[in-house]
C-alpha cells in the first residue's frame, strides 16, 4: 500500500508527486510478474537446462488451481446489496451495477486478488452511464494518505504505448484524483514530465479502487511458490530417469570389446549388436549389464505425496480430488475439511467487501450527482453469497422430522430440489459481513 502526506499531493508539481509513486510502485513490478508467469504455467522449471541429458521440464498447474478456487468459491454468486429502510435508493444502485456490468468485473477482480494479493477496479463514463472496469494489477494502483484512515489520494493507471509495428514505444499515464484525471504521454517507465493535460471524470472521489486480499496484499499460493518450483523438479528429474534408461550404458565384463569376427560381414561388432541383439561371451566368467540409476520409486512417491500435501496444507486449498471428498462423506464432514478454506476466504472476503464498499461510495455520489435516488453507503450491508456442500439426504430427513412444527411454506422453500434451483436452502449470505 503506496502512502503520501496529502499536503505533499498539495505542495509538489503533479509530475513529481506522480513520478515518486510510480518509481515506488514499479520495484515491485518483478514480483508480479513472477506471479503472474506462475498463474500462466510459466514456472522456473522451463528456464532448466542440462548438457547432453534428457531435460523434461513439467510445470504443474497448482498456482491456477488455487487461485480459481479461493476465487470461485468467495465469488460464487453475484454481490447483495441491502439496506433497511431505504429500499428504493438500494434498488437504484443495483440497476447501475447492472448497466456497469459490475456482476462480471467482480469475477476478474476476484481472480486479480487471489493471484496478485490485490485487484484494482476504475469507474468511468462511457456515453453519460457509468461503467466499471477491472485493470492489470501490474500496471494500476492507488495512492493513499498518511493517516490510520488510509484516505484514496489519487489512483494511477499505466498503457504501454506501441508504435506501428508494435514495439514499445512509452506509455500513456493517468492519474485519477478526486475530480479530475491527469494525463501524460510518458516516454519511458517510470517518470512523467511537465504539466498534464486536466479534464473531469465525472466522479465525487477518486475513481480507481483497490482490493487487497489481506493486510499484506499477498498472493494465495505465493507462499507456496518454493514447494511448486520442489514439485516441478521432482516431476521432471522423474521423466528425465525413465530417458536416461533408454540411454544406459553396457558394461561388459571379461571381454576386451567388440569387434567383428566375420570377414565376410563388414559391419562392426556394435552394429551387429544393435540389430542382431545378441551377444556372443568369450566364456562362462564373462559378464555384459547394463549400468543404470535404480531409483526408488517407492520413496520418489511419497516424497511427491509429502510435497502436494504440503502444498495444499500452506495454501489452505484442499485438495477435491482426494480420497476423503469421496461421495459418501455427509455434508457436515466435508465443512469441517473445509474448515481452514473458510477461514482463508474470511479474510480475503472482509478486504473485499471493503473495497465494494469503496466503489459503492463512487457510484451513490454519481447518482446523487444524476439526480437520482441514492443509498447512504455507511448503513448498507455488502455480502459475498457461495453455495456451501450440503448431504441432500440429511436434509430430507431435518425437513421430515421438523414436518408438524414448520408450515408447508418453509418446508416447500428448504427443499433440497428447491435449494438446487437456486432457492433459500444451501445458498445462504456469508456471515461475514462489514459492519
Amino acid at each position: 500500500m503506496l502512502t503520501r502526506d496529502r499536503a505533499m499531493m498539495d505542495s509538489l508539481p503533479a509530475d513529481r508527486f506522480v513520478s515518486g509513486a510510480m518509481g515506488e510502485f514499479l520495484q515491485g513490478a518483478g514480483r508480479l510478474e513472477r506471479l503472474n508467469r506462475y498463474a500462466m504455467g510459466q514456472h522456473d522449471v522451463l528456464t532448466r537446462s542440462r548438457r547432453a541429458k534428457p531435460n523434461a521440464r513439467l510445470p504443474h498447474g497448482f498456482p491456477r488451481y488455487i487461485a480459481q478456487m479461493t476465487a470461485g468459491y468467495m465469488l460464487s454468486h453475484p454481490v447483495r446489496y441491502e439496506g433497511d429502510g431505504q429500499e428504493k435508493e438500494v434498488k437504484e444502485l443495483r440497476a447501475a451495477c447492472h448497466a456497469a456490468e459490475a456482476d462480471s468485473a467482480d469475477v476478474e477482480l476476484a481472480l486479480d486478488q487471489a493471484v496478485y494479493g490485490r485487484a484494482v477496479s476504475l469507474c468511468y463514463l462511457a456515453e453519460g452511464v457509468a461503467r466499471v472496469a477491472a485493470l492489470d494489477p501490474r500496471s494500476a494502483f492507488v495512492v493513499y494518505d498518511a493517516t490510520v484512515e488510509k484516505r484514496p489520494l489519487m489512483g494511477v493507471a499505466l498503457s504501454p504505448r506501441r508504435d506501428e509495428h508494435g514495439r514499445p514505444d512509452g506509455a500513456f499515464v493517468s492519474a485519477y484524483t478526486a475530480r479530475e484525471v491527469w494525463t501524460w504521454t510518458a516516454a519511458g517507465e517510470g517518470a512523467v514530465q511537465g504539466a498534464p493535460h486536466r479534464a473531469p471524470h465525472g466522479f465525487d472521489r477518486v475513481p480507481m479502487v483497490e482490493y487487497l486480499n489481506d493486510e499484506h496484499a499477498r498472493g494465495d499460493f505465493e507462499d507456496v511458490l518454493p514447494l511448486i518450483d520442489a514439485y516441478d523438479l521432482l516431476a521432471s528429474d522423474r521423466v528425465n530417469d525413465r530417458a536416461q534408461f533408454a540411454d544406459a550404458l553396457l558394461v561388459l565384463t571379461g571381454v576386451m570389446g567388440i569387434s567383428s569376427y566375420d570377414e565376410d560381414d563388414p559391419r562392426t561388432g556394435m552394429e551387429r549388436l544393435r540389430q542382431e541383439r545378441t551377444l556372443s561371451l568369450p566364456d562362462r566368467d564373462a559378464k555384459a549389464e547394463w549400468l543404470v540409476k535404480t531409483p526408488v520409486e517407492a520413496d520418489i512417491d511419497v516424497l511427491r505425496r509429502a510435497i502436494a500435501g504440503d502444498i495444499h496444507k500452506f495454501s489452505m486449498t484442499p485438495d477435491f480430488g482426494d480420497e476423503s471428498f469421496a461421495g459418501n462423506v455427509s455434508g457436515v464432514a466435508i465443512r469441517y475439511k473445509l474448515f481452514c478454506l473458510e477461514q482463508k476466504i474470511g479474510i480475503k472476503e472482509r478486504w473485499f467487501v471493503k473495497g465494494l464498499r469503496e466503489r459503492a461510495r463512487v457510484m451513490a455520489g454519481w447518482l446523487k450527482a444524476q439526480g437520482r435516488p441514492a443509498p447512504d453507503v455507511e448503513r448498507l450491508t455488502i455480502s459475498l453469497v457461495r453455495r456451501l456442500p450440503e448431504s441432500d439426504l440429511e436434509r430430507a430427513r431435518m425437513l421430515d422430522m421438523l414436518r408438524d412444527i414448520l408450515p408447508d411454506s418453509v418446508l416447500r422453500d428448504n427443499a433440497p430440489l428447491r435449494a438446487a434451483d437456486g432457492g433459500r436452502g444451501s445458498a445462504a449470505p456469508s456471515t461475514k459481513k462489514e459492519d
